[in-house]
């Protein structure tokens, strides 16, 4: 028997999701844009645009942990959002660029991620992007396989519930990936705790429509898990071919919790526009001289700025050219923050390959190391 929803009970369930879930924080304003904003000031003007927009913390085993500052600055009710980067040999597929790291065994990992359900408490809201990439690379059968991928991320996972009730994990699903075999991995990561849902699109340029067709697909065939949906570089669809500082990307619509389909929790701005994917001069589209992984790209954020959501859609000015010559967001002696006061300001560069600015930090932090381009200053321990 056909079922016949009626148009006004419909467009009631869909326009009253967004309210049934808590407003996503945007208080912690990525530290990279930050610090291009004062490198770079040809593009603050965007960068101050992006401000209210709610993006999430990554947490990896590379770089600085900045939990514990989320937590506090996401005290309104808000829920925070935070990217889970730290599998032992992560990114191990073909191009990866984002391999090195501390978590070198499963007990490291587990001992990490434990730290962070610590950190963030046992009675806080709380999204968890688990894994960027993993789910496709075990679905893959081969390298995520061999390093045992799925037997950590069920030891995340359990980890992650048992520790707060209110943490909501997405398994991040590539949207590369094959979805038999990914669906059978969830099955298997369903056994170790509780799978909010999946997170698609993550550092990817699928358009909004298309990936709320592959969370359906998904849905149907895991019990029901919801989807988290990476808007942030998706407002043009590029092949997925185009994978790496592509040209033609652009940034998409900001986070909400309006997507306006009950299985469609979120869009979140999982990636920070205008970091870079890597170095991949001569891949399939991708801008030249892209820098290290994480590192802050002007000309990539220039391009995905201009030809994205909020230039084409709400019509704020495009970027014009650089006045100041630079590329990647180092600091010079002439720009290094706080240059004639002492030290380098809280969550500013001090360090990396390249770098010519001050490399001591203000009283009560240190500068520490994210990767080999890239150190910045943050709280001493107590």
């Amino acid at each position: 028997m056909k079922i016949i929803v009626p148009t006004t009970l419909l467009l009631a369930v869909l326009f009253s999701h967004g309210a049934t879930l808590p407003r996503l924080c945007s208080a912690l304003v990525p530290y990279t844009l930050l610090h291009a904003a004062d490198v770079h000031p040809h593009l603050k003007p965007a960068i101050d645009a992006l401000n209210s927009t709610a993006m999430a913390t990554w947490y990896t085993d590379r770089s600085d942990d900045l939990v514990a500052d989320l937590m506090v600055k996401c005290k309104d009710g808000s829920i925070p959002a935070i990217v889970i980067y730290g599998l032992p040999n992560k990114d191990c597929g073909d191009g990866g660029f984002s391999q090195a790291g501390g978590n070198t065994h499963a007990a490291a990992y587990a001992a990490w991620i434990q730290t962070l359900a610590t950190t963030v408490g046992p009675d806080r809201d709380v999204i968890y992007v688990l894994e960027p990439d993993a789910i496709g690379l075990v679905a893959a059968g081969g390298c995520g396989v061999r390093h045992g991928y799925l037997a950590n991320l069920k030891r995340a996972l359990g980890i992650l519930t048992a520790t707060n009730a209110k943490a909501r994990v997405y398994a991040d699903v590539a949207a590369w990936a094959d979805v038999k075999p990914a669906i059978a991995a969830l099955h298997d990561l369903q056994t170790a705790g509780r799978l909010a849902g999946i997170a698609i699109n993550t550092a990817n340029y699928m358009t909004t429509d298309a990936l709320h067709t592959k969370c359906q697909e998904f849905s149907d065939q895991t019990g029901g898990l919801h989807c988290l949906i990476d808007t942030s570089r998706n407002y043009n669809a590029l092949p997925g071919t185009q994978w790496c500082n592509p040209a033609g990307g652009g940034m998409g619509a900001p986070s909400t919790a309006e997507t306006y389909n009950p299985l469609v929790d979120y869009h979140l701005w999982i990636k920070v526009p205008g970091d870079s994917d890597g170095e991949c001069s001569g891949k399939p589209g991708a801008m030249p001289n892209g820098p290290s992984a994480g590192t802050f790209f002007p000309d990539a954020f220039k391009a995905l700025w201009n030809q994205g959501f909020f230039v084409q859609e709400k019509k704020l000015p495009p970027l014009g050219p650089a006045s100041d010559g630079t590329r990647l967001a180092r600091a010079s002696p002439s720009v290094a923050p706080a240059a004639l006061s002492g030290g380098v300001d809280l969550w500013q560069q001090c360090g990396g390959k390249g770098f010519a600015g001050l490399t001591s930090c203000k009283p009560g932090s240190v500068c520490t190391y994210d990767h080999d381009y890239y150190s910045h200053c943050k709280p001493m321990k107590k």
